[in-house]
């Protein structure tokens, strides 16, 4: 790598450190990091300047046999806010989020939070007004004073996306045509508008605060709605041809099945999806199902051999849906038990964290 890659990796890596471990001395970070003290206090000064980290008062270390005052530095969260935006086809969530994927709160104390139904009826830019107008609503609760930390905005959608242009290629369930999301809102509210998918954006969040701070390879899998995937391979969310996301999803389970929105037939999304779920048990044919979506987790987590298997979404959240999905894994695999195949860290937090975090990563990284 060359000084211009160096420098910014780097800097991610103080402060994915600060982030996962609490507030740290520069020590302490060079300790952890490998980086010299000199560069530790070079980037950490240059942190504190921009505000992104602040001197957490002083605390004594006692090293051969003198105590020494040392001081730890912390993430100034509340100091950098973006409005985040997760658009899918049931519903779209607004909110406001700091640096460290907490909601922000009006001077009432509730936060800064709004649902809406995602409208397939009208034309998307419509709809993105819409969107715009619900953040101007949740600015307009805030206390003024943190308006003006407001940075940008991050919209996070299902399907393919152009992450580098801004433009959502095709959203599945929701809009079929490409959307230049960023051009439409970035002028809407004069900010600046970052990109992902969804659950590529979601991996990321649970890289920064969840199960992916203590280990580095990961199969995180949607299960609500949809059926969604992502990878992450030492710490890096894994962009495959043309920048997709990985798609379990979308693997033909039944090639004489249903059309999927994909346009395939047979994905796995038409057998274990929410809905698919409840036209099964209708017929009789849950737990087969159920057994489906289990041998997909198992033959995926064979390939990609992660450290662990994370479910979020809203069935992956039904304690006995999980444990019947496990049980019937571990009828193939025993090693695919519970300690390998777990819930994520970030319940409850599902509908703002993912573009929460894909401003935090950005922060990191700028």
């Amino acid at each position: 790598m060359n000084v211009e890659q160096v420098r910014p990796q780097n800097r991610s890596l103080i402060l994915k450190y600060i982030n996962r471990a609490g507030p740290s001395s520069r020590k302490e970070i060079a300790a952890a990091t490998g980086l010299t003290p000199a560069s530790v206090t070079q980037i950490t000064t240059s942190l504190i300047t921009e505000g992104i980290l602040r001197e957490a008062g002083t605390v004594s270390r006692t090293s051969g046999g003198r105590g020494r005052r040392e001081v730890p530095l912390a993430i100034q969260a509340d100091r950098f806010l973006t409005f985040t935006i997760n658009a899918e086809p049931d519903a779209t969530t607004v909110a406001v989020c700091d640096l460290t994927g907490h909601l922000v709160k009006d001077a009432g104390g509730e936060p800064l939070l709004r649902a809406i139904p995602t409208s397939r009826d009208c034309p998307p830019e419509d709809f993105l007004h819409v969107l715009g107008d619900c953040c101007l609503e949740l600015s307009a609760r805030m206390p003024e004073e943190k308006r003006k930390y407001i940075e940008n905005l991050s919209f996070t959608v299902t399907g393919i996306v152009d992450r580098e242009n801004g433009i959502s290629s095709h959203a599945y369930g929701i809009w079929t045509s490409p959307v230049d999301v960023r051009k439409i809102l970035g002028s809407y509210l004069h900010l600046p508008v970052l990109l992902e998918n969804n659950v590529d954006a979601y991996a990321i969040a649970e890289m920064l605060f969840g199960i992916g701070r203590a280990h580095d390879h990961l199969l995180l899998i949607k299960w609500g709605p949809g059926v969604g995937s992502s990878v992450v391979i030492d710490g890096h969310v894994y962009r495959g041809r043309h920048g997709k996301s990985a798609e379990l999803g979308h693997m033909i389970v039944d090639p004489s099945g249903e059309l999927c929105v994909c346009g395939r037939r047979g994905c796995l999304e038409t057998v274990a999806s929410a809905k698919a779920l409840e036209r099964a048990e209708k017929h009789g044919n849950r737990k087969a199902a159920v057994d489906t979506f289990a041998r997909s987790v198992v033959n995926a987590g064979t390939l990609l051999a992660p450290d662990r298997i994370v479910l979020f979404g809203s069935l992956a959240n039904d304690p006995q849906l999980r444990e019947e999905v496990i049980r019937s894994c571990r009828s193939y695999a025993p090693s695919f038990d519970e300690r390998r195949i777990v819930p994520t860290a970030l319940a409850g937090k599902e509908k703002y964290i993912g573009p929460s975090a894909l401003f935090t990563m950005r922060k990191m990284q700028s």
